[in-house]
């Protein structure tokens, strides 16, 4: 499901391997190492994370990177409204996996388990991102709401950090 133009985005497919999950996979034109910093560092996440066109913006953003450390992330739309998301890192095994719990504020008895791979393609990395939800009712919610394409264009942005990081090696 090509969400864009940009470079890889043919590599990004959404599906729901399980009743309860809704998995993301997404290659990146660069080293491991460097989409795992992408993902990490609170500098790089505001310039992806939520980043679905002009006007959209990260004003708080996180990230306490240990096993039991929290996170917490603000987008900010145009309209000015905020989408806040948080959870707890339950595991970090960089650059290889990402686990973490993950909790929209208005719906905070419907946690998520999200846990990132990423693996190495011949000089690129394969992410995938596996969501699981407290029930199918509640994955279906999220499908509903657009999530796989607000995926596709943060996962465009997220591309174009990494390559970044990338050419400055």
């Amino acid at each position: 499901m090509p969400v864009s133009t940009a470079v890889n985005s043919d590599t990004f497919k959404v599906s729901t391997p399980a009743d309860r999950e809704i998995e993301l996979s997404r290659l990146f034109d660069a080293p491991r190492h460097l989409v795992w910093e992408a993902m990490t560092k609170p500098e790089h996440i505001k310039r992806w994370w939520g980043n679905l066109g002009e006007g959209y913006s990260v004003p708080v953003c996180e990230v306490d990177l240990r096993v039991g450390g929290t996170w917490r992330f603000s987008n900010q739309m145009p309209s000015g409204d905020l989408a806040t998301f948080y959870g707890v890192y339950q595991e970090i095994a960089p650059p290889d996996r990402i686990v973490f719990t993950e909790i929209f504020e208005p719906y905070p008895d419907a946690p998520s388990t999200v846990t990132a791979v990423f693996t190495e393609e011949n000089g690129k990395t394969r992410m995938t991102v596996t969501a699981e939800y407290v029930s199918k009712d509640v994955r279906d919610m999220v499908i509903a709401s657009g999530m796989a394409r607000g995926a596709g264009l943060s996962y465009d942005a997220l591309e174009a950090v990494a390559a970044e990081l990338a050419s400055k090696q």
